[in-house]
């Protein structure tokens, strides 16, 4: 496996939010973390990438326990992420803030497959990033994190204030992204746009993984997704 959890616990003060998450994602995969508001998803991305240290538990990436490792190092390891609200630089141009995915690679090369996935930004990359829609801000924040060539993209919530038309593209670029290689640990409150990327999935209830699964194994499951999201597929 590429990057394990193992019984994570992880709090906000006295507030216990992750209470023994365990999940693994495989080289190669997309795999999907799905669950309500609130029951530790992005905190589960946060905790994965170093941004809060979990008090117990082990994170594992190529076999290598990096729990206490600060979060610039587990960067430059090979994690990247596109966090919830992009977190761009909005008073930055496009080419600026994408710079900034760059400072430990090698050369503009990898400038040649952002503009292949995404070749309206070549237009803009004299622009603030802060003037841009919604669709082109979050193709920034998935540029910049790619430009670090890393071994898994962690993607939270991507699709989150971008009109249909773009969310349709973006599912298509989240696809050849993986089929060039990229493993891809995806959370999504929108169900049809993970069920049509991911390989496996796993639910989240109040800090816990309480299923996990196969994609094919949640076909004419509706009472999976009424149980653990509320919600009808």
């Amino acid at each position: 496996m590429l990057v394990r959890l193992e019984e994570i616990h992880t709090y906000y003060g006295k507030s216990h939010i992750l209470q023994g998450v365990s999940l693994e994602v495989g080289k190669g995969e997309i795999v999907g973390l799905l669950g309500r508001n609130g029951v530790g998803k992005t905190t589960t991305l946060n905790t994965v990438m170093g941004w809060i240290k979990p008090r117990s538990g082990r994170l594992i990436f190529k076999d290598t326990d990096y729990t206490s490792f600060p979060s610039h190092k587990i960067a430059r390891m090979g994690i990247g992420y596109v966090p919830q609200g992009r977190h761009l630089f909005p008073k930055m141009t496009v080419l600026e803030n994408l710079k900034t995915g760059m400072l430990y690679t090698a050369g503009d090369d990898g400038l040649d497959r952002v503009f292949d996935l995404f070749p309206n930004l070549k237009e803009r990359l004299d622009q603030k990033a802060g003037s841009l829609s919604g669709g082109e801000q979050q193709a920034v924040a998935i540029s910049r994190a790619i430009l670090k060539d890393p071994d898994i993209l962690l993607l939270d919530e991507p699709t989150t204030g971008l009109m249909p038309l773009f969310v349709n593209s973006l599912l298509e670029i989240v696809r050849r992204l993986n089929e060039q290689g990229m493993t891809i640990l995806l959370v999504e409150e929108k169900v049809p746009f993970v069920l049509s990327l991911s390989h496996r999935i796993y639910f989240m209830v109040k800090g816990r993984v309480e299923y996990e699964c196969r994609k094919e194994d949640l076909v004419g499951r509706e009472d999976i997704f009424v149980k653990y999201l509320g919600v009808h597929p």
